[in-house]
């Protein structure tokens, strides 16, 4: 089963690092041609906020911030985007790995994505529960397709990917890219 989710979570940094396409992010104001212009973030998103080893994690903040305080990861990579700025890197940690975007030399948090079932969100969502869980403790979702639940908070999403009725991995992602 975690191999499983490994190779998912693979197959899905792959497509995000191969997802080359015409979208460019800056600083702010007219980029000179028809690419989406993308200004940083004035402040996290607001919206769910994930904590790992007592240290907030909110998605859109600077990792910088998260990085000092959570210390060193248990591995980390990078790589020359083509989607979203300058650099994507990745920070994996136990039970969870954080993706960030960069914007002006500044890397934001894009998502944190739980790689197992030893963690929960502050609200006490696990891979594993189900998704009468979910929709226990986050109400009805914003979306819901039979493949995952979308729930909106904030310029952010809280997604759970499932296996039948079984939430297989949990999301915090950012919506500022998608504007």
């Amino acid at each position: 089963m975690k191999k499983a989710i490994l190779v998912l979570l693979a197959v899905l940094m792959a497509a995000a690092l191969c997802a080359c396409g015409e979208k460019t992010i800056s600083g702010g104001g007219d980029n000179g041609g028809g690419d989406q212009d993308v200004s940083a973030p004035s402040a996290g998103a607001g919206g769910y906020v994930f904590v790992a080893n007592g240290v907030n994690v909110e998605i859109d903040a600077k990792m910088a911030d998260i990085e000092a305080s959570l210390g060193d990861p248990k591995s980390y990579f990078e790589s020359q985007s083509c989607a979203f700025g300058e650099l994507d890197k990745v920070y994996t940690y136990s039970g969870f790995r954080i993706d960030t975007y960069q914007i002006n030399g500044v890397d934001y948090i894009s998502d944190v994505i739980f790689t197992d079932d030893t963690i929960s969100t502050p609200e006490g969502l696990a891979i594993g529960d189900s998704i009468a869980k979910a929709k226990e403790v986050y109400g009805e979702p914003t979306t819901e397709d039979g493949s995952r639940l979308v729930f909106e908070n904030g310029k952010m999403k809280l997604v759970c990917l499932l296996e039948g009725d079984t939430i297989k991995t949990i999301e915090y992602l950012t919506k500022i890219l998608e504007e």
